[in-house]
């Protein structure tokens, strides 16, 4: 069976949801899903966390970095984002 292969965060979700140690950073950076993970994260509307070796925290401008940081890794790598759509709420 060939395809992306299924990375160590799989394992141990939690270790990469709560918090980035350098551990994690290093196993992500190593992955050969690396290019793929960061374009999921940037088509994830709820991604936060580590991904692909960045740590993307909930909100803020600290957010809008990483999601551009992740987006480029992707792109470089043949991996590219499609833009997600924005949709507004009707008001009433």
């Amino acid at each position: 069976m060939t395809g992306t292969p299924i990375g160590l965060c799989t394992r141990d979700p939690d270790k990469w949801t709560t918090y980035a140690d350098d551990e994690a950073k290093a196993i992500c950076r190593a992955c050969p899903r690396r290019w793929a993970c960061a374009r999921e994260a940037c088509e994830s509307p709820r991604a936060e966390g580590l991904w692909a070796g960045i740590f993307i925290p909930e909100s803020g401008r600290g957010r809008t970095f990483a999601l551009r940081q992740l987006r480029s890794l992707a792109k470089r790598n043949g991996y590219p984002v499609r833009q997600r759509r924005v949709y507004y709420a009707e008001s009433a």
